[in-house]
């Protein structure tokens, strides 16, 4: 880049969905020394990064956990308006269907938001 030029490009990125396409869009997007975000959880075990493109734009790129010390927020959210998070509830499941529930949720299968298992009579 020569002296008077301006760069184009954002300082940071959010990657929200986990997916490749939006993960190349983000490196494509911030510009030399940006930071990359990486929020979304892939369904695959792994994503590509092209380093290249990493190293000559040296963006730094920061995970994010997104349940890190959020857990006595949210409950104190769920004890003010609990008629507000049943809405989210999309599936019930009995104990003994548990591992259906578990492998719905992990394929994000039939449109399932939050699934509850219940212990009522185990």
């Amino acid at each position: 880049m020569l002296k008077n030029e301006v760069e184009v490009g954002y300082d940071v990125v959010y990657e929200c969905c986990g997916k490749q396409e939006a993960l190349d869009a983000a490196l494509r997007l911030l510009k030399s020394g940006g930071k990359l975000v990486f929020v979304g959880i892939p369904e695959t075990e792994g994503l590509q990064f092209n380093m290249n493109l990493m190293r000559r734009k040296e963006i730094c790129v920061q995970n994010v956990r997104r349940q890190n010390n959020s857990f006595e927020d949210a409950i104190e959210m769920i004890v003010k308006e609990p008629s507000y998070f049943e809405r989210l509830i999309t599936h019930n499941y009995h104990f003994k269907a548990a591992s259906e529930a578990f492998e719905n949720v992990a394929n994000y299968e039939d449109g399932v938001i939050k699934a509850m298992v219940e212990f009522d009579d185990i």
